[in-house]
């Protein structure tokens, strides 16, 4: 699926292949562990500007595997299963320096939103952040602190907390 936002090209697929760069030198950048896997129920967002990948996100649908945040907040995420709550994550966050983050974090999320919310039925997003990444989300993406600081091992971050926000 290919669509544009301006002057984005925001595609979604099954590769981490198109943005790995991109999300190994931001993770490098700041000490990070980019390790990621991704599952069967996982879809990779790029947001291209003349054919380069600007911005990445993954967006995993909860399934019997769980999400990547069940590492740590599996007593959190298990009440809102509880509750009935559909639940999609969000991870592997990058765009690159330079570019108006409102901008490509508006087109790629619009595909978030289609896919997770519109095609699949999912009413909530969370999304594990280093504390200064809380602002930016809440102010630019609705989203709000649930839980933590609590260490990610999966990407090696010491203090990571939970995001949430609903989609319907």
């Amino acid at each position: 699926m290919k669509t544009a936002f301006g002057p984005y090209t925001v595609s979604m697929g099954k590769s981490l292949a198109p943005s790995e760069w991109l999300v190994g030198a931001s993770y490098w950048r700041k000490g990070y562990a980019a390790n990621h896997v991704l599952t069967d129920s996982a879809a990779v967002i790029d947001a291209q500007l003349y054919g380069t990948v600007v911005g990445t996100v993954v967006v995993k649908l909860d399934s019997a595997d769980g999400l990547y945040a069940d590492e740590a907040y599996s007593v959190e995420l298990d009440e809102m299963r509880r509750r009935g709550r559909k639940i999609a994550e969000l991870s592997r966050f990058v765009i690159i320096p330079g570019q108006p983050t409102r901008s490509v974090m508006g087109a790629m999320f619009h595909v978030v939103y289609y896919y997770a919310h519109l095609f699949n039925n999912f009413t909530d997003l969370v999304c594990e952040v280093v504390p200064s990444h809380v602002a930016g989300q809440r102010r630019l993406l609705g989203f709000s602190q649930i839980a933590g600081p609590k260490h990610c091992e999966r990407v090696g971050v010491e203090a990571a907390v939970l995001l949430h926000r609903e989609l319907e």
